[in-house]
């Protein structure tokens, strides 16, 4: 059976039968990745058949910018030149601009014959996020596990986020997002992420090792605009405090306020907000958490989405509410005593299985 690049030296290729598409930063990953693999396997081969197939593969690949590229350095490894868009693979849109505006690290720490650097970071007003890479020794497997902590000074409490993603063998790249819930609208912060151990879930394997890295930020531009604007219906209502405008994103502050009728009758109650504006864009968003009272009812919150249409003179937000009830199959709750851990109770109350609902719409003028 001939092997591809037999095949491919038996087309007769024509360049303008290609058809241009885009693809997204992990798909070309994906391809670059298998490139790679397949050309290590024939080493072989000789020059020229290798040469060929390489070249009518590249013809293929050379359909659009990259934000990757072969150095010539590490085995050929692909270097992924936005991180940020990368992860996302076209899922929200979110960070599509992120990499513009952020700054430039390329900070490396080793141990245990594994090399984290951390590439870009950026802060905007709210929250903090880490690009990272990490080059390996050994196979980590698919899906790592990072046990790390991104600390923010002065902060009394995060809400945040880590994904990570196998680039090509021994090789991967990661986001780790910090929202503090006391330290906003800060013009610098300093920042310290340390990690204590790697896991492998497939081996059930830890490494445990010292990467601990220490920074400071600035912040990016933002305009902010305060709102009174709100909306109530069945005993939820949600007030939007504020907005913060920066070059590749908007931040969303807003609260909801419980009445004592659902406290009564719901265990738990959570609001989240879908954003468009009057041009008809909608804008994917990821949470920052919040905070608000011990049962969760009274709660602040925001939420970032992505960059803003400049052209857009109004936003129109929908709050959806949630309300639910607490089971022994989504919900415990222990008391710490002198004795140790004690099972608390699940109160009784009226409010069976989960409830949805919509407010109407809250329009915010924007400020031009």
């Amino acid at each position: 059976m001939k092997d591809i690049y037999e095949l491919l030296n038996d087309m007769d290729i024509d360049e303008n039968e290609f058809e241009e598409m885009e693809v997204s930063e992990f798909e070309k990953a994906k391809v670059k990745r298998t490139v790679m693999k397949s050309l290590k396997q024939k080493k072989k081969i000789k020059g020229w058949k290798r040469n060929v197939a390489t070249a009518a593969i590249l013809v293929g690949l050379s359909i659009t910018a990259f934000g990757l590229t072969f150095p010539a350095y590490a085995g050929s490894t692909p270097i992924i030149g936005d991180i940020f868009r990368f992860l996302d693979n076209g899922r929200t849109g979110l960070y599509d601009d992120y990499k513009e505006y952020s700054t430039e690290i390329n900070m490396t720490e080793e141990s245990k014959g594994i090399k984290v650097t951390i590439n870009d970071a950026i802060y905007d007003g709210q929250t903090v996020s880490v690009t990272y890479s990490i080059e390996s020794d050994r196979d980590l497997g698919d899906d790592p596990i990072i046990f790390d902590h991104l600390d923010i000074k002065g902060s009394t409490g995060t809400a945040g986020s880590s994904k990570i993603s196998k680039v090509d063998e021994n090789h991967y790249v990661g986001l780790v997002t910090a929202s503090s819930f006391n330290v906003t609208d800060e013009e610098t912060i300093k920042i310290k992420w340390d990690i204590d151990s790697i896991t492998i879930p497939e081996k059930q394997q830890e490494i445990n090792g010292n990467w601990n890295f220490a920074l400071a930020l600035e912040a990016t531009e933002r305009n902010t605009q305060l709102s009174d604007r709100g909306a109530e219906q069945n005993g939820v209502k949600v007030n939007i405090g504020k907005l913060s405008i920066t070059p590749m994103s908007f931040i969303v502050y807003y609260d909801q306020v419980v009445s004592e009728v659902v406290r009564n009758k719901w265990h738990g109650v959570y609001v989240d907000i879908e954003v468009k504006d009057n041009l008809g864009n909608s804008y994917s968003g990821e949470g920052n958490g919040g905070t608000g009272d011990s049962e969760g009812y009274n709660m602040s919150w925001s939420k970032t989405f992505g960059k803003l249409d400049s052209n857009a003179t109004k936003l129109i937000i929908t709050p959806h509410i949630t309300l639910w009830e607490h089971t022994s199959e989504n919900f415990g709750s222990v008391e710490i005593t002198k004795d140790g851990p004690m099972e608390m109770p699940i109160p009784k109350k009226s409010g069976k299985g989960k409830e949805e609902f919509v407010l109407e719409d809250i329009i915010i003028e924007l400020n031009k």
